[in-house]
């Protein structure tokens, strides 16, 4: 059973929602941070958690989503 936090969420929901389930990492973090949702460190903490357990991916700079299955969980979770 997939558990996220809070941060974890906006963090996958912004790869999700975007057009090609992927963005760069300067343009992710800007969102977040910018907005005060999560801090540089837990930036960096989620984005290694989700990269260890094969939920996104990093490629050229941009992080992808790697698990499909994410997309409909967080559907299903938010409603």
């Amino acid at each position: 059973m997939l558990e996220f936090t809070e941060k974890e969420r906006a963090f996958l929901s912004i790869i999700t929602n975007s057009e090609h389930q992927h963005i760069s990492q300067d343009s992710l973090f800007k969102q977040l941070v910018e907005t005060e949702i999560i801090n540089s460190d837990e930036f960096k903490l989620i984005k290694k958690k989700l990269l260890y357990s094969g939920i996104i991916g990093i490629v050229y700079g941009n992080i992808t989503l790697e698990n499909k299955d994410i997309i409909e969980f967080l559907k299903n979770e938010s409603s």
